[in-house]
Formats: structure tokens, sequence, C-alpha cells
């Protein structure tokens, strides 16, 4: 088993360098010292004298490129410790009213990672620059690096005006449920078939859960590849985001070989959190959380809670008019089922966030209005009778606003499906992470 974390070692590190904050700081940092350590260099083959040669105002001795690396750092060591004093306030402050879960969004953003980033590595030049300064008067003035130095720290503050900008808008309500909203709009799945095998059938081969957490998702394409070569076929056990225990069925496996395994180790993720992507299940989650939050006694805000039923009008609308079906098997390029997803369609995803919607939705009518009417922009683009079915369902629950205490219309169905798979012996898929 040692090859395995070898070969997830490339993917690993490009998803490090891609998302948090350490990773590109770390690399900005180290890129900035051979950097300074370079020009210095050539500062004493022979470019500081070249500098100098150009005149006033380059040509400034040892206790001015000392004086202007002492103002320079201190400079960039103020701003990195204002940017980020302000990145904690904003983003804690926005927590509170959002939710903690979108921290993590709010810190993958590009802008963000790219101005701490930006100031460490300034920070990390100027310390290095500084080793090769001699107020004694031995060697050369170091004058191309303390140029250098100087023009990094004028761009850095002239970014700083687009930085705080977008720190502002990242942290805005209504730009991020949009942004939310794209995200569930854009995760669309064509799904090959609505019919296939029995994916309940007795399995070949059974792969178990290495370990317990969250499925953050799995390589569709690599999956199905791997299949067809191998003449086999894969039912996965646990939708995207379920929560899987160590040694439970992950997939069941039938015909083919042990590349097919190999394949779903290398691809599915089991993290011990939901991580942010933006896939449709997470994005909805979000999308939910804010509204319930935003309808809470403490925020009362039903606009916030309107937009983000409008959102999810907008996602559910645009993914089912990319579906070919509403759940079942993916098939392979000669029209072969080789992988099942469970609850693969958009509106099986989206029923156990939305009865918690539907829930903190029935006292406020402005709100259930406008989810009403979400459902309907879905409806009009259901191009398949289940989830005809299941989003008149919806309507009428809402349009009803059903009291009293107890499951609701969507509960219900789901935990008696649950209590009959259980009593049959049979594995009952976990709900969804954040419901």
């Amino acid at each position: 088993m040692i090859r395995d974390p070898i070969r997830r070692t490339g993917s690993f590190l490009a998803n490090r360098l891609l998302s948090g904050i350490w990773a590109p700081m770390l690399a900005a940092v180290t890129l900035a010292c051979l950097l300074a350590a370079g020009l210095a260099l050539l500062d004493r083959a022979g470019l500081s004298a070249w500098v100098a040669g150009l005149g006033w105002p380059l040509a400034f001795g040892m206790g001015a490129a000392d004086d202007i690396l002492d103002t320079v750092l201190a400079v960039q060591v103020a701003v990195l410790t204002l940017y980020f004093s302000i990145t904690l306030l904003v983003l804690t402050l926005a927590a509170q009213s959002l939710g903690a879960r979108l921290i993590e969004r709010w810190i993958a953003r590009v802008e963000i990672r790219a101005t701490l980033a930006q100031w460490a590595a300034l920070v990390a030049f100027s310390l290095v620059a500084q080793l090769f300064l001699s107020p004694e008067g031995g060697g050369p003035v170091p004058r191309a690096t303390v140029l250098v130095a100087l023009a990094l720290t004028l761009f850095g503050i002239g970014w700083l005006g687009f930085a705080y900008h977008r720190l502002a808008r990242t942290a805005h309500v209504d730009t991020s449920i949009a942004d939310l909203g794209r995200d569930f709009a854009t995760d669309r799945q064509d799904w090959g078939l609505t019919d296939g095998p029995d994916p309940d059938a007795a399995p070949g081969r059974v792969l178990r859960a290495w370990t317990s957490g969250y499925l953050g998702g799995f390589d569709r394409d690599r999956l199905i590849d791997v299949a067809h070569e191998a003449g086999g076929r894969i039912a996965v056990r646990v939708p995207d985001g379920g929560f899987v225990v160590e040694g439970d069925p992950l997939a069941h496996l039938w015909d083919g070989d042990d590349r097919m395994e190999a394949a779903l180790r290398d691809t599915c993720e089991i993290a011990a959190y939901r991580a942010d992507r933006p896939t449709g299940p997470f994005s909805l989650a979000l999308l939910v959380e804010i509204a319930a939050r935003a309808l809470s006694p403490s925020v009362n805000d039903h606009q916030t809670a309107a937009t983000c039923c409008d959102w999810i009008g907008h996602g559910l609308a645009a993914r089912l008019g990319a579906e070919a079906g509403p759940e079942g098997w993916f098939v392979d390029a000669d029209g072969d089922a080789r992988l099942f997803v469970p609850e693969s369609g958009v509106v099986a995803q989206a029923l156990p966030f939305l009865a918690a919607l539907h829930r903190a939705a029935r006292p406020h009518p402005f709100v259930a209005e406008r989810l009403v009417a979400a459902y309907r922009a879905a409806l009009a683009r259901a191009a398949h009778a289940p989830d005809r079915r299941r989003l008149s369902a919806l309507i009428e629950e809402v349009a009803r606003a059903p009291a009293g205490e107890g499951f609701s219309a969507i509960e219900g169905p789901r935990m008696e499906a649950a209590v009959d798979r259980a009593r049959e012996g049979r594995a009952a898929p976990v709900p969804m992470a954040a419901e």
C-alpha cells in the first residue's frame, strides 16, 4: 500500500498550491528569497555599477540603501499585519451571519490568497536583501536589489485597492449567494440511462471504506473508462457528500479486474469534513443554511432567504435542462452501463436539503411564495416524469404550508423507506452531511 500515497503526491501538491493559504505563501516566500539572493549576486557581479552609471537619483550610497530597505520593510510588515487582521475580522463577522462553512470558500479566493502571499513574499525579500548591506562600506551597494524591493512594494500598495474591494465583495451576502447559485447550476451531469442492471443485485466483489468520513466526490470519467477496459460494472453505494463508516460497503463491483478497485481508491476522496467544492449537493446545502439562518428570529432577514430561493430555482432549472435522466447508470461510448451513482438526479439530491428550508419557510408567506416560483421555474424545465412528480409535490407542500409537528411530506417517505430497508437488512444511504 506504499504506492497509494506516492501516486497521490502530484495531485496533493497541486491541490495545496491551488487552495488554502499556507502553501501559496510558502511558495511565494521561497521564490522571493531566491530572487533577492540572485539580484544581490548580480549586483556584486556589476549590475549595481551599471545602475549607478544611470546617474541621479539611482547613484545612491550604502547608507541610503540601508534607509530605503528599512522603510520598505516597515511598510511591508505593517501592511501584511493590517490586511491579515482585516481579513480575519471581515470573514469572522460574515460567518456569524451567513454560516461558518463559507469561511473555507472565502479564503480560497484567488485575490485573498494572492494578496497575503504577495506581502509575505515582500517581507521575505527585504529581509534577505538586508543581508547584503554593508554599512561599513565593504562590498558593492545592492542598488538593483533595493530598487526592485521599492518597485514591488509600490505595486503591492496599488494592488491593495483591488484587494480590499474584492474582500468586501467576497463577504457580501448577495455576492456569496449568487456564487453558490452558479456553482449549483453548473454542476451538471448528463446521465446516460434511467434504467439499467439492478444495483442491489449480489455483487461479485465489495470495496469497503478504508476510513470514516464524507465522500467528497470521484472521477466519473476515469471510473467509466476503467470499467469499460476491464469489462466490468461499478455501483457506488454512498451518494456524493454522504457519510461512510470505515469498513462499510463503498462500492459493489461486477466482473472486471483489480484495476476497478485501484481506480476507486485513487479517485474517491473520503474527508473528515465537507470541503468546499463547486458541486451541487454542497452548494445547495450552503444556500439552504443561509436561508434558514436568515429566517431565524435573531436575524429575521426575509430578503436574504428569498434571494436564496431565487438561486435555488436557477440551479434546479439549469441542471434539469442538462440531465438526460433523473437517476441511474452512466454509460460508456458503446452505450453499456458501467457506473451507478445513488441519488444522482438533481431533485433526488436536493430533497434532504429542501426539507430543512420548508420547515424554516412555513411561517413566512413571502419566502414561501418565492420558493413556489422557484419550483415552478424548475418544473418548466423538467423533462422526466419522476422529476415532475417530485417538483409538483414540493409546490403543493409549500403552497399549503402544513402545520403541526412530525415529519413533513418530504421527510416522511424518506424515513419510511429507510425503515423498510433496515428491516430487510439492507444498508440505507446516509443522509447528506449538512442535513
